[in-house]
């Protein structure tokens, strides 16, 4: 498993961690063996590093399940959809 991807990934799940537990109160937020969880009464949300494929997925009652590339845009290195090459992983949370 490439040891930057997970440090990458690692570091993007503990800041999306902090923005749940610090910023929407009414969710309950737990990080633990690289799954990142998020649920309040109505709505469970799961964020998980997958290695093999060098991916973060993410499983939302919302939008359904997507994975996501460290990528490269407009110099912005972010996690993109390899479905939706234009869909960011902090843009499509934030929705």
């Amino acid at each position: 498993m490439d040891k930057d991807f997970v440090k990458l990934a690692q570091d993007t799940l503990n800041n999306i961690f902090s923005i749940v537990d610090n910023d929407f109160q009414d969710f309950d937020v737990d990080f633990e063996d690289e799954v990142l969880r998020f649920e309040n009464d109505e709505l469970v949300f799961i964020l998980s590093i997958h290695g093999s494929s060098s991916e973060i997925w993410l499983s939302s009652p919302l939008s359904g399940a997507h994975h996501f590339k460290l990528k490269n845009k407009n110099d912005i290195k972010s996690w993109f959809s390899t479905r939706k090459k234009e869909l960011n992983l902090y843009k499509l949370l934030e929705s």
